[in-house]
């Protein structure tokens, strides 16, 4: 069994609807990416909120994942909590596609005979 990654949220408080949906969706994000990209640490996401005061809120987040070789960084602002959620989930599952090299193969052509 793989450890689960430790997922940090920053900025929202901590009984707000949205910080466990937020969490549930990058987290399950995370351990899905896990088997592919290997020595994950921790995860990071800031939420900055502006305009608080009036009826919407609109929302910039930055999501940071920590691995043992390098950082990745993604970033997203809408007004919508779920749709960053959404979005940023996207964009770590976009990694899958860069790192597989199963779908490289080899072509018959360049064998040697």
């Amino acid at each position: 069994m793989t450890d689960k990654i430790p997922l940090f949220i920053i900025g929202l408080s901590p009984d707000e609807p949205a910080n466990e949906v937020l969490a549930s969706k990058f987290g399950s994000t995370l351990e899905k990416v896990q088997n592919i990209i290997s020595g994950i640490i921790e995860a990071k996401i800031s939420i900055k909120s502006q305009n608080v005061e009036g009826s919407r809120t609109h929302y910039d987040a930055t999501a940071i994942v920590n691995t043992s070789k390098e950082q990745l960084i993604y970033t997203e602002s809408d007004w919508d909590i779920l749709k960053i959620a959404d979005s940023l989930s996207r964009k770590l599952e976009g990694e899958l596609t860069k790192r597989d090299n199963k779908r490289q193969r080899d072509s018959i052509r360049k064998k040697d005979i």
